[in-house]
């Protein structure tokens, strides 16, 4: 037990260092751009933001120069921790002015306290188990592992996320050579603190009518996918806390019209499109939002242009990497998407005609009835590990948010946040609509719902209404979120009493025969993954697997091949030498063959396969006779 806290201690230390060592290299740069703050903690949650970009982009340049070594990551920690200690050190972020004392926290907001604090206490036990999330297992986790196996970039065939921007990942790869997926995953934990840091700061400086910040907070971290995302090694929370500054930026810059506060907003909309393709949308919204704040200004055209190409040349500067390699690497910046423009190394017109076809069938339809009651079903039908969304938003926003309408007179900050939301909206329910990547607007969100208590705080009737429905809907995330801790188990690893094998067996069905693979499979083997789920992380040796379609090579193998024999020498011709299938995918009923691909593939198995494990009755292992 002494040992389990003595190492879950150091993960939190480690955690508190990275962070502490982001802040000060946020810091140098923040105090070379003259940028004045009205607080020290929006000077924090701006300065994490940039050092953690600071901190991907240089284990990018590793990963680009193929000096991805352990050495080489330990020499630029070194490197980064001295800059940080100058930023620190020497360069204090300067307040305009000196904090006024704030009121005493009423009985709302002491409540609201309570209740966060538990929930991050629920929540950091989470983060110190193992990495389980499935898409970490596929691609967060497992592209940084095999990017350190081989020391830089290069191109993983078959698994398309590994060229999706990937500057959450570099981040996660930091944690992977330092402490390995308990600080990654911990990393992730640290961008939901900002961003609930930065919901704070925001509604203090550009809505000081809201009483009831508290709230926003408890509002935004309860989402029950939020609540999983913190825990997780995903890149959701990452990508909102660079959309969230982007916009907390041009706040700033509009209400003071620094120069600075455009090129932070250019700075982390590119961090943004660095992180994830669902950002694209920034730099068309920074751009709107240009023009529009000089609609009614006599401003010259000469200027407008200006400041336009001045956001402009920083968003591309700062976003464009991860899209050059992608070029270089795959043929296409945005891969595996736009394949009729541009093409792609490793894929075909009907994989990119069924990708899109699985993009669209996410959500609940997309009819004209679908549309008008998507509000609903995102709010009230959504379900986890469910094509319905896959994620849980609860109905909070649904209650509350229409009483924005009632509002007469609405703060400008806010104004500029509920726009942003609404485009957000528009183009998220226009792709793909899973609930995850939707996760930007709800800080916002949770600012207007406790925006919206403090306005009809004296209307006594209406703010008791209001006040059940928003405590309704807290509970009803409180009970998925509660479930998903006590589903979850996190106590025995926090004690000492499981260990990380017993966990990941209990928690990940496939954990049993993937350990089979890595002690007892040559070094040199190559496994065919058909229908595993793809986690990757978990395996140590070379494998293949079709990262969407999880068949789709085997089928077409089968469809090449008229005897067992032939499809034995073109799984060779591959150099595989090991098959790993869920019998349930591929010969059960919940498979995608044809009857004619079952037989071939059954007398293929019973004449070119040898068993070598099976776990379960579900996962097979089989090994090629030479």
């Amino acid at each position: 037990m002494l040992g389990a806290l003595s190492q879950h201690t150091l993960n939190i230390l480690y955690l508190a260092s990275l962070s502490l060592l982001a802040i000060g290299l946020g810091r140098l740069v923040l105090y070379k751009l003259r940028i004045t703050f009205v607080s020290s903690g929006e000077s924090v949650v701006f300065s994490i933001g940039i050092g953690i970009g600071i901190l991907s982009y240089s284990i990018f340049v590793l990963g680009a120069l193929q000096l991805l070594y352990p050495l080489a990551v330990y020499i630029l920690i070194g490197l980064c921790a001295a800059l940080s200690f100058v930023g620190w050190r020497r360069f204090p972020c300067p307040l305009e002015r000196a904090p006024a004392l704030k009121p005493r926290l009423s009985f709302w907001d002491q409540c609201a306290g309570i209740i966060l604090v538990v929930c991050l206490l629920l929540g950091l036990p989470l983060v110190l188990t193992p990495a389980i999330g499935n898409d970490a297992l596929i691609y967060h986790l497992a592209v940084p592992k095999l990017f350190l196996k081989n020391h830089g970039f290069y191109f993983i065939p078959g698994n398309i996320f590994s060229h999706y921007p990937l500057n959450s990942e570099m981040s996660f790869l930091l944690g992977l050579v330092l402490r390995g997926d308990v600080l990654a995953k911990g990393i992730h934990f640290v961008m939901a603190l900002s961003i609930l840091l930065g919901i704070w700061q925001f509604a203090g400086r550009h809505i000081s009518e809201t009483s009831f910040v508290p709230v926003a907070l408890v509002v935004f971290y309860t989402i029950p996918s939020v609540f999983v995302n913190s825990h997780m090694a995903y890149n959701d929370l990452t990508v909102s806390l660079y959309t969230f500054l982007s916009v907390f930026a041009f706040a700033n810059w509009y209400s003071k019209r620094e120069n600075a506060w455009l090129i932070l907003c250019g700075v982390f909309s590119g961090l943004a499109m660095s992180t994830k393709y669902t950002a694209l949308l920034l730099p068309f919204l920074g751009c709107f939002g240009i023009l529009w704040a000089f609609r009614h200004n006599k401003a010259s055209n000469r200027r407008v242009v200006r400041l336009l190409l001045l956001f402009l040349v920083c968003t591309v500067a700062v976003g464009s990497p991860f899209y050059v390699k992608n070029w270089l690497m795959t043929g296409n910046p945005f891969y595996p998407f736009l394949y009729g423009i541009f093409g792609g190394r490793g894929w075909d017109p009907e994989q990119a005609r069924l990708y899109d076809l699985f993009v669209r069938s996410l959500g609940m339809g997309m009819g004209l009835l679908d549309y008008l009651l998507l509000p609903w079903n995102v709010s009230v039908n959504a379900r986890m590990h469910s094509p319905q969304f896959d994620g849980v938003l609860g109905p909070v926003f649904l209650l509350t948010l229409p009483f924005a309408v009632g509002m007469r007179k609405i703060a400008v900050g806010a104004k500029i946040a509920m726009v942003y939301c609404l485009f957000a909206f528009m183009f998220w329910a226009s792709s793909a609509q899973q609930i995850r990547y939707l996760i930007p607007v709800f800080p916002f969100l949770a600012i207007m719902t406790a925006y919206v208590l403090s306005y009809y705080r004296r209307r006594k009737a209406v703010f008791a209404l209001l006040a059940v429905l928003v405590a309704g809907g807290i509970g009803f995330n409180a009970c998925h979120i509660l479930g998903h801790f006590l589903k979850t188990g996190p106590a025995g690893v926090l004690m000492g009493l499981e260990d990380r094998e017993t966990f990941l067996d209990r928690m990940v069905p496939s954990y049993a025969v993937f350990q089979y693979v890595n002690k007892e499979l040559p070094e040199d083997s190559k496994i065919f993954f058909i229908y595993m789920k793809n986690p990757g992380y978990l395996c140590d040796r070379a494998f293949y697997s079709d990262s969407m379609f999880e068949s789709y090579t085997i089928q077409k193998i089968l469809d090449q091949s008229s005897t067992p024999a032939q499809v034995s020498g073109l799984l060779k011709e591959r150099g595989f030498t090991h098959i790993l299938y869920d019998v349930n995918y591929v010969l059960g009923n919940m498979s995608t063959f044809s009857a004619q691909q079952k037989a071939l593939f059954c007398d293929f198995r019973k004449k070119h396969l040898e068993l070598m494990e099976t776990e379960k009755e579900r996962y097979y292992l089989y090994r090629l006779r030479l």
